[in-house]
């Protein structure tokens, strides 16, 4: 319920202008976390619909400071920490899916490690 709050008070997809659908597509929100993340999609029929990571700190949503976080589908739990989600958006080659760290650095969020591109 709380990600469905959040999720209904995002502005529209850029792309679509379309609300966001409230149904994750991946996450692991944790209200222990330091940061954690859910990938929410835009709410539309089209193919390949816009998607984006939505973040938390300690299971409250973190409304700016964040890097972009569109194009972003899926989680690779395996490099997840308490302090550090690992997102990972389709490489293009064969399915492959790049990951990219976003770290809680104790007062927001910054990228360490691969970066989209």
């Amino acid at each position: 319920p709380a990600i469905a709050k959040v999720v209904s008070e995002l502005p529209r997809d850029p792309r679509s202008g379309q609300p966001w659908s409230p149904a994750p597509l991946a996450g692991n929100c944790n209200e222990c976390a330091q940061l954690s993340a859910v990938i929410i999609k835009a709410n539309t029929n089209a193919p390949g619909p816009n998607t984006r990571a939505v973040m938390f700190h300690l299971g409250k949503f973190i409304p700016q400071g964040v890097p972009d976080t569109y194009g972003f589908n899926g989680i690779d739990t395996a490099l997840c920490t308490g302090d550090t989600v690992a997102l990972t958006y389709p490489s293009g080659l064969n399915g492959l899916h790049t990951p990219v760290r976003f770290h809680w650095n104790g007062t927001g969020v910054e990228i360490i490690g691969n970066v989209p591109g």
